[in-house]
């Protein structure tokens, strides 16, 4: 069993317009509306690729309910805590194919209070026990403390899950004193994590010791079309894409967090796990809804990842 956690869900609307513009009126044909954030995308691609997966975190009012009746229609089986007060979010993402450009707009979500963290806690404690693997994502909602993805962290490893963090700022910072057993952010936020300049040549590798030092087991940064850069004490690896035609990259590090832990809850060696993880963050880039991904792409785009020990 794999546990997704996202504290800041969301109902996710995708539309696709053509010479999309500002000041503009645009009349929409159709879109996507489906169960969004970081965690339940990962678990969307963790039940794809055929590993039993729940999905729990913070679920508010009316696009809370919508949330978790989207997730039970798509068979992910879905363990929220209710909150008192306020909405799960809404993010818009707007794609405009002509223009090759994605707009988001996204809400922050409702307020967390001390009970429904004191809930929190007992839920990740319950549901770490049966779990190879937890998976923090994403963004922490307005009440909750900074260095809340730490304390979690830690509750799931004292109950023998191992953790994956995969979030930026200031909760990645302080969720490091959890010492996940992965992390995975982007090379912008590596980066911003160091202290470095994102543009220098060695910024991936110089701010994934530095993730080493404060705490990861293992951190793989992705770097967009030029693949992955993956390190642990004693080794690294440089993950290689293919070409690959891309409709949009919402939810593609998500996917490869989720390829990447279910790698690991198989038995899979690393470097295995990292082909893995790279083909199903491609090939949820080949569709406009995060977290989709078909088993034949995944298995098509492994064939032509390489993944080279530096």
């Amino acid at each position: 069993m794999i546990t997704t956690v996202t504290l800041n869900a969301a109902v996710d609307k995708v539309y696709t317009v053509a010479g999309f513009g500002l000041n503009a009126v645009h009349r929409i044909k159709g879109g996507l509306t489906v169960p969004g954030g970081k965690g339940v995308n990962a678990a969307r691609v963790i039940r794809t690729l055929g590993e039993p997966v729940r999905a729990t975190g913070f679920a508010a009012g009316h696009t809370g309910r919508l949330l978790i009746d989207g997730l039970s229609a798509e068979g992910v089986s879905a363990d929220f805590i209710e909150t008192a007060h306020g909405e799960t979010r809404l993010a818009i993402t707007v794609l405009d194919p002509s223009a090759r450009t994605q707009t988001e707009l996204i809400e922050s979500g409702p307020t967390i209070g001390p009970l429904e963290l004191a809930a929190l806690r007992r839920k990740i404690e319950t549901l770490a026990e049966d779990s190879a693997w937890v998976v923090f994502s994403g963004s922490l909602p307005p009440g909750c403390p900074p260095d809340l993805y730490a304390e979690l962290c830690t509750l799931a490893k004292a109950r023998g899950a191992r953790v994956a963090l995969d979030a930026s700022g200031e909760a990645l910072r302080l969720g490091l004193h959890g010492k996940p057993d992965l992390v995975k952010p982007n090379e912008d936020e590596a980066a911003h994590f160091a202290g470095i300049d994102a543009a220098r040549p060695d910024a991936a590798e110089a701010a994934a010791a530095k993730l080493l030092e404060a705490g990861a087991q293992l951190a793989v940064i992705s770097l967009g079309a030029r693949g992955a850069l993956a390190v642990t004490s004693d080794a690294r690896y440089l993950v290689s894409l293919p070409d690959a035609d891309i409709v949009s990259a919402l939810g593609s590090g998500d996917a490869m967090v989720a390829g990447l832990v279910t790698g690991a809850a198989t038995g899979l060696d690393l470097p295995a796990m990292l082909r893995q993880g790279a083909a199903c963050g491609t090939a949820a880039a080949l569709h406009a809804m995060a977290g989709k991904i078909e088993l034949q792409d995944v298995k098509r785009l492994e064939q032509g990842i390489t993944v080279t020990l530096l």
